[in-house]
C-alpha cells in the first residue's frame, strides 16, 4: 500500500465519522445537555426523587433513570425518564445527553461510553 492510499483511507474514515456525528448533532439551544446517570431502577421507586419527572404515567415497573445536568450556574438539576436507549444497559455514572425541553426525547449515550450506539451524537 502506498502512503497516499493510506492517507486517503484515513481521511475517508475521519470524514465519514464527522458526517455521522453531525447528522445527530445535539444542540444546547434545542434543549440538549450533557448529564450523568445518578440512579437506575423502577419508575415507581425513583420517579419522586427527580426535580422533573419525564416518565410515562402509570407504569411503576418501567425501567427508569435519574440523570443530573447543569443548566448554567453552579447548581445541578435532575430529570427522571423512562425513555432509555434500547440497545444499552445504563449504569450509575454513565455519561448521557438529555433534552430538558422535550420529555419525549430519549436519553442518548455519549460516544465515549462502552457499548455506545454507532452514529452517537457529539457535543
Amino acid at each position: 500500500m502506498s502512503p497516499a492510499w493510506r492517507a486517503s483511507v484515513l481521511w475517508a474514515f475521519v470524514l465519514g465519522g464527522c458526517t455521522a456525528f453531525n447528522a445527530h448533532s445535539l444542540d444546547r439551544a434545542a434543549g440538549w445537555h450533557a448529564a450523568q446517570v445518578v440512579a437506575v431502577g423502577r419508575a415507581g421507586d425513583l420517579s419522586g426523587t427527580a426535580d422533573r419527572n419525564c416518565g410515562a404515567a402509570g407504569d411503576a415497573s418501567a425501567r427508569y433513570a435519574v440523570v443530573r445536568y447543569h443548566n448554567g450556574g453552579v447548581h445541578s438539576r435532575s430529570l427522571g425518564t423512562d425513555r432509555l436507549p434500547a440497545d444499552t444497559e445504563l449504569k450509575v455514572g454513565d455519561a448521557v445527553y438529555v433534552n430538558i425541553l422535550d420529555c419525549a426525547a430519549p436519553l442518548m449515550m455519549t460516544p465515549d461510553q462502552s457499548g455506545s450506539m454507532s452514529g452517537a451524537p457529539s457535543r
